[in-house]
Order: structure tokens, then C-alpha cells, then sequence
């Protein structure tokens, strides 16, 4: 376990590289794994397990000294369409099914020694050559995917973090999409899901981010999240199962509950996020989980949700910055994508064109009524007057008829 008197090895430092390496390589054995699996009729709560246990097997088959930490870094959640992450439910609690046509937002991670390599792909159920994705989701898929390149095209020894936030607000106002609010990548660190260096991946000023240059021999987790929404956040109904210990936080807890939480997460996973399931009683888990965060030992990983029918579309890889080169040690798999974006014009072109012929349809429909109304019907009448079947004004003017009608009179 990474203590304060521990000398934290710089990147540079071979066995760090190959520990982090390593464990992106597992990261992307399992995401394939998992993309594949990710069927019409699956439960989501099966899935995350089968890939957490996947994760514990693939690091238990490594030839390690006994003293190096390994584990879930991040437990595995798979979020529908509209959400922006963290959901991974337990089982019996799990009410959603996969479906065809499902937008699906991958979430994992793995470490090894406390260096942790996180990644998430979006991916849409069913998608095939014969079967692409069309519309706003396609457009989503392939701007992040192009924000995502140019991250790492860019961040070299030398580039400040105002430079790469500037590339990705100048292409979202290209694609007519919007970044989600509050979203940074950051600097990885030793035993710490989160590191003090960050990115803001959104152009929002309210986001307070100190500037930096890009040194060579870090490492980042770049995080990119972008919507058709409005782009802010509100946290759903779905009750959390991923926690996260606040290490700088200290408290004297009252129940027996959540002295055990603690302890069991203090031993098992540094200041990694952890799943409630990995207790044997779920109920006392949530207990005490619920006390620790209510005292702010614990930082709940709520299922967050956009705007309502507002797809969400999510990319995480970690990547290594060195003197010559920037190189993915996750994201490095990437599922097929079948992707039209020709639809989204001709939907685009179709709404156009029947604007049109619906405002043609109401112009020809006013000029009916007013050659209905005319003649000696509106008078002096004309700014407001609509005529009707008889011929009579609705103008402010005399009316000519009512005149005429008073002459036969007499």
C-alpha cells in the first residue's frame, strides 16, 4: 500500500511503465470481451460482474511479487443512452435489458502496483455494415472519436492544457454538438483514481483550472463527453453502488457497520472506487457506505443523466506522454463502427423542405380569405380586416356596404 514516506517512482522508471502498460493491456482484453457480450437481452448487472471477475483473473495469472497491489481501479459499469455513467447495478435490482438500437457507455479499470489505466467506449447494440448508425448518435460517435485524436495528436512536452481545451471547443462549435459540463481529464498518480493536474474538456468559465505545460514522463486519462443536450448533468433515481474513500477526510464512526466498510476498504483498495456487491451482505454494505459518505468519508459515483431523448456519448483512454511521442495504454481496441453520416443531412434537408412547403401552404391559405373579403367588404378597414363570407369588414374604417344597405332603406 502507497504510504507518504513511499518514493513514488517517476514514469520514466521501467518496471512503472511496464505496470502501467500491463494493466492497459488487460483493460482492453476485457473491454473487447465485454463489447462482445453486450447483446439484446443481457442484464447489466451480469455483464459488469463477469468483467470485474475477468479483471481478477487475468491480474492473478501474472507473475508478481506478492507485496505489489492488483485490482479493479474502477468497477465496470454500462450506461444506457441518456446517462452519463456509473451505472452498474445490483443484481435483483437490475431492471434494464439490453436492447437493439441501445446506446452503451463502457466504463473500467484496472492497476497494478497502484498505477491505474482507465477506459470507456461507447458502443451502439447491434451495430453492423448493413446496420450503421445514423442521425445524432453517428454524429456524437464521430466527433468524439475525432476530439479523442486530436487530444492526443496534440499534447506533447511544451503544450499548455488552455491549448488542447481551445482544439476541442473549436471543433464541438464545427459539429453543432455540446460538451457535457464539469467533465476534466487528469493527470494519473500512484494510488489515486484522480490526479492534481487537470484539463477542462469543455470551454464553460465557471470551470477554475490552473494552467499547466505538459512535461514529459506523465501520464492522463483524457475523458470526453459530448451531447446533443444542453450539455449539464442532474443526478438520477438510481441508488449508487460505486464508492470512492476520501483519503484526506478522518472521522469516528458510530456504528459497527461502517467501521467494517472502512476497514475492508482501507485494506483492499488504496483510494480506488469499489463496488457495494464485493460484501457478503449487501444490505449492512449500504449501511455503512451511507454513513461514511454522510460524514464525507466516502464519495458516492451517482448515475448522473442529461436532458431527456439526448443521447450522451463517452470516450476514456489513459495515455503516455514521452519526448518524441504521445502513445494510448488503453483505448488502443476499438469496437467496429459502422457509422452513416449522410442521414443527419437528409433529415436536416427533408425538415427544411416541408418548412417550406408548410409556410407556401399558409401564405396561398391567407390570400384565399383575402380575396374572399375583398371587394367593397373592408372598406377603409384594410390594416386589421379579415373579410367573411358576406362581404362585411372587421376593420376599424366605416364599412361601404353597411352604407350602401342604409341608402336602400330610405
Amino acid at each position: 500500500m502507497t504510504t507518504t514516506e513511499e518514493i513514488i517512482k517517476p514514469l520514466s522508471d521501467p518496471e512503472v511503465v511496464e505496470h502501467f502498460k500491463k494493466a492497459g493491456e488487460i483493460a482492453d482484453q476485457v473491454m473487447t470481451k465485454l463489447v462482445q457480450q453486450c447483446k439484446p437481452g443481457q442484464k447489466v448487472s451480469l455483464l459488469c460482474t463477469r468483467s470485474d471477475n475477468l479483471i481478477a483473473k487475468k491480474l492473478n495469472a501474472l507473475d508478481l511479487d506478492e507485496e505489489i497491489t492488483k485490482g479493479v481501479s474502477f468497477p465496470t459499469s454500462i450506461s444506457f443512452t441518456e446517462m452519463a455513467g456509473y451505472y452498474s447495478p445490483l443484481s435483483g435490482k437490475d431492471i434494464k435489458t439490453i436492447e437493439k438500437g441501445d446506446l452503451l457507455k463502457i466504463d473500467l479499470g484496472v492497476q497494478i502496483d497502484g498505477y491505474s489505466a482507465i477506459v470507456n467506449q461507447s458502443i451502439v447494440v447491434g451495430n453492423t455494415e448493413t446496420n450503421p448508425v445514423t442521425g445524432d448518435i453517428a454524429k456524437l460517435l464521430s466527433t468524439g472519436k475525432k476530439i479523442m485524436s486530436e487530444c492526443i495528436a496534440n499534447m506533447r512536452p511544451g503544450v499548455t492544457n488552455t491549448a488542447i481545451t481551445k482544439i476541442i471547443t473549436d471543433i464541438e462549435k464545427e459539429s453543432e454538438i455540446k460538451m457535457v459540463t464539469d467533465v476534466y481529464s487528469h493527470s494519473m498518480e500512484k494510488g489515486v483514481e484522480e490526479g492534481a493536474r487537470k484539463i477542462a474538456m469543455t470551454g464553460n468559465k465557471e470551470l477554475k483550472v490552473e494552467k499547466i505545460t505538459f512535461v514529459e514522463n506523465e501520464i492522463y486519462t483524457l475523458d470526453v463527453m459530448l451531447t446533443t443536450g444542453n450539455g449539464k448533468l442532474h443526478v438520477s433515481d438510481h441508488r449508487p453502488t460505486i464508492f470512492k474513500r476520501d483519503k484526506k477526510k478522518a472521522h469516528q464512526l458510530g456504528t459497527k457497520a461502517g467501521r467494517q466498510v472502512l476497514s475492508y476498504v482501507k485494506r483492499n483498495h488504496l483510494n480506488f472506487p469499489f463496488h457495494t456487491k464485493e460484501f457478503k451482505s449487501i444490505d449492512r454494505a449500504w449501511f455503512g457506505c451511507k454513513e461514511c459518505t454522510k460524514v464525507g468519508l466516502f464519495i458516492p459515483f451517482s448515475t448522473q443523466q442529461g436532458s431527456k431523448n439526448e443521447p450522451i456519448v463517452n470516450f476514456k483512454a489513459t495515455i503516455m506522454i514521452l519526448a518524441d511521442e504521445t502513445v494510448k495504454v488503453t483505448g488502443i481496441y476499438e469496437p467496429p463502427m459502422f457509422l452513416d453520416l449522410t442521414e443527419k443531412v437528409a433529415e436536416k434537408k427533408e425538415e427544411t423542405n416541408q418548412n417550406e412547403n408548410e409556410k407556401k401552404k399558409e401564405t396561398e391559405e391567407k390570400k384565399k380569405k383575402n380575396v374572399k373579403g375583398k371587394g367593397r367588404g373592408r372598406g377603409k378597414g384594410r390594416g386589421r380586416g379579415r373579410g367573411n363570407k358576406k362581404g362585411k369588414g372587421r376593420g376599424r374604417g366605416k364599412n361601404k356596404n353597411k352604407n350602401k344597405k342604409k341608402k336602400k332603406k330610405k
